[in-house]
């Protein structure tokens, strides 16, 4: 039997799947891509801290101004070191880096599924587009998927094991 046209998979129900495929993995970006940049600037954000309190409190304990002004500056030079300690122990529990990265790995897959589906759809008559080439896109975005979830419940995991 020919794989590419059935009775129940007319062309113009392969049509519809590539289509619906395509824009599944058009939302994916999108998402995957709002999550990827939410997790890089809020990893940016706590690193940038980190560094600002540790400057802040390493130039206020060498300032050497005046015995009131000293003291003031050393309670504050303590202060920023403790956001420092607060920042330092919350990054990794958070690990908003990780998730980055999870982020721009499973940014690129979709891509690669994207150009993919794009080169066999542009390439390929209606008549002759196979549901089997579209099933397996639908199988690699589902994947995709699972492994992005996958990693973020391992990490997960693996945190409350260390608690």
């Amino acid at each position: 039997m020919n794989d590419n046209i059935t009775t129940e998979h007319s062309s113009e129900g392969l049509q519809a799947k590539a289509k619906y495929i395509r824009e599944e993995v058009d939302r994916s970006i999108k998402h995957v891509q709002h999550n990827r940049t939410k997790n890089q600037n809020r990893a940016s954000v706590i690193k940038v801290a980190i560094v600002s309190f540790s400057m802040l409190a390493t130039i206020l304990l060498g300032l050497q101004i005046g015995l009131r002004s000293e003291a003031y500056f050393k309670q504050i030079a303590f202060v920023s070191g403790a956001f420092v300690t607060a920042l330092t122990a919350l990054e990794p529990f958070f690990n908003f880096r990780a998730l980055w990265v999870e982020h721009e790995l499973a940014l690129a897959r979709f891509y690669r599924i994207k150009s993919g589906l794009e080169f066999y759809i542009s390439g390929t008559k209606a008549e002759e587009l196979s549901l089997r080439v579209l099933e397996e896109f639908q199988e690699r975005h589902d994947r995709t998927w699972d492994e992005l979830s996958t990693a973020w419940i391992d990490y997960r995991r693996s945190k409350e094991l260390k608690r």
